[in-house]
This record gives structure tokens, sequence and C-alpha cells, in this order.
């Protein structure tokens, strides 16, 4: 068993970044916008920004091209308070972008520049080039779906989570499935999401991922079967609709925060974040995900350009919410 050392980081996050680059004026496509504002992407880093944000120490496992656009990405993760020691530069490769614009209905429309062997830094951090013990800086370990598409990061992400439990580290799963990011057949990608929710104490999905990963069409079934593999907390999350959570042997109703929604990308990154933030806090499963539900629901109420809710925002918008939400 892996030796395990003290932690000064409350999180590490091991996932690619990119830049991502959305019309400055919210609900505009891409073909009719004049301006565009430039974001560190990706879902770990999206959830590593809303995290130090919420007040974690999060150090950010990446890679990055070896070019003025990765040291763009190094600069603003660590402006908001990101420990980038462990992003390293991958010689040969261009940092990747991305575009996107939501209709600020829900739809959101993606587009990712990247190529094999050119702009796909990530391929170069495997088994080999990992270290233990930056692995083991963190008290939480955090990986998401975009971490196990394709070898070998899938490789590396799995061991790098099984290092951290071995360790006594406490290990999250985020599935947040992108159906076309994958090349295999589903029933093959399906045994791949089972074996990260095999490794993770917590785990977090939608509805159409776990009803995808387990086929059923029950969610309540598909909590009770992704439970039996390991993880001690799941939650299921369902946009509007309340959050369904299992944690030990009880099954609970967290309900959502209805809110006028401006711009919908990240509201999963933030849940994510903030389920994290409250549970390091050590406030209580169902507390932690009514807190995250709020935290998804203050992010997708402000424009692309807010920053991330910070925890007195959060706190705030449940003290105003809570006369609305107490009989739910």
């Amino acid at each position: 068993m892996q030796q395990a050392s003290s932690s000064d980081l409350d999180v590490v996050v091991i996932g690619s970044a990119l830049v991502e680059l959305t019309p400055a004026v919210a609900g505009r496509s891409l073909e009719d916008a004049q301006c565009f504002i430039p974001m560190p992407a990706g879902s770990a880093a999206n959830f590593a920004v809303a995290l130090a944000g919420l007040g974690a120490r999060v150090g950010f496992m990446s890679r990055v091209g070896q070019d003025e656009l990765g040291r763009w990405l190094i600069k603003r993760l660590a402006g908001h308070g990101i420990d980038t020691d462990l992003i390293k530069p991958a010689p040969g490769h261009l940092t990747p972008v991305s575009f996107c614009w939501a209709d600020g209905s829900g739809q959101k429309t993606f587009y990712f520049y990247r190529a094999p062997e050119f702009s796909d830094p990530m391929a170069t951090l495997n088994t080999a080039t990992l270290d233990d013990q930056e692995i083991l800086r963190g008290k939480l370990f955090d990986f998401t779906e975009a971490a196990i598409r394709a070898q070998p990061l899938r490789d590396s992400a799995l061991y790098a989570a099984s290092i951290a439990r071995e360790a006594g580290r406490t290990v999250c799963y985020a599935v947040n499935y992108r159906a076309d990011s994958w090349s295999e057949p589903l029933e093959a990608i399906r045994e791949v999401q089972k074996q990260a929710i095999a490794v993770a104490d917590l785990l977090l999905m939608n509805q159409q991922e776990a009803c995808f990963i387990f086929q059923t069409e029950d969610t309540s079934q598909a909590l009770s079967a992704a439970q039996a593999l390991g993880p001690s907390a799941v939650l299921i999350t369902a946009g509007e609709a309340p959050t369904l959570l299992a944690s030990g042997s009880q099954h609970t109703v967290v309900p959502s925060f209805p809110v006028d929604v401006q711009y919908d990308v990240g509201a999963g990154d933030t849940f994510h974040a903030a389920f994290i933030a409250a549970y390091l806090r050590g406030l209580p499963v169902p507390q932690a995900a009514r807190w995250a539900a709020a935290a998804a629901a203050l992010k997708i109420s402000q424009p692309a350009s807010a920053p991330p809710p910070s925890s007195q925002q959060v706190e705030e918008f449940i003290r105003q919410a809570e006369p609305k939400s107490h009989n739910c």
C-alpha cells in the first residue's frame, strides 16, 4: 500500500484545461458575435476555479501546450487562487481551444479545436510521468469523465485515484458524460464508467448519465446500482428537478432552487465544486448537496463573465430563498 504523506492542499484534481471563447453578448450565436470573451475551460478547470472561489486549496494536475495560450491559462488559473505547480507545458503541443455559446434556454453549442500529436498536451500525461507524492498532496482526489475518455489519460486517472484511495484519501468521481467524445462501443463505455465509479467514495452524475450507465429508466434503481459498486455517497442531479441522494442506507430528495437563467454553462461543475467545498467543511452529505444546488442556481442566474459564486454569496442566496423552498 502507498505510504500516506501529509497534505498541503484540500483537493488535487486531474484533467484537461483549454481556452474557451464565448460571445460577449449572452445568447448571441458565434456567427453573430462581434466580440468574444476568453475563459479557462474544461470540466476539471471549471471545477477547480469554482472550488478555489469557495475557499478550498486546490491543486490542478494537467498539461497545456508550450505556447502563449498555455502560459495564459496557467496565469489565469493561478489568478483564481489555484496551485498551478502541477500544470506542466507539453513540448511540441499547442494549447487546445474551444468555442461555446448558450441560448439561455438550456441549449448549448460547443466546438473543440484539438489535434492528436499536435494540439493534445494531455496525451503526454501518463502513469510513467505521474508523481505519487503530487497525487497525495490533497486530502481529496477528484477526477471527471473527461479524464477517462481515452488512453493514456484514462489509465493515468484511474491509477491516480487508486493511489489516493489506498493512501486513505477521499476520492470523488463526477461523470459529466459527453457521448460524442468517445470512440468505443456503448457497452465498453459503460464498463469504463463502472471502473471509475468503483474507485470513488463520492459519485456525482445526472439523471441521463445514471440511466445510461446502468441501463434503466428507474433513477432509484440506478442510484442503488451505483452505490453497490462502492461509493459511500451517490448524487443524481436532474436540472431544475430535485437531486436524488444515497448516503449509507438512506435515500434523500434534495430540492432545487428555481432561478431565471442567464448563462447555464458550468452549472454541473459549480454543483460539483460546491458539494466538495461543503463536504470538506464537514457538512452532512444531504446539507452539502443542498448547498451545491444553491451554488449551481446562483451560477446560472449570472452572466458568463461573472466570477464563480463565493461562499458568502451562496449563504446569502440560501437565506433569501429558504422561505420559498422550506416546504419543498
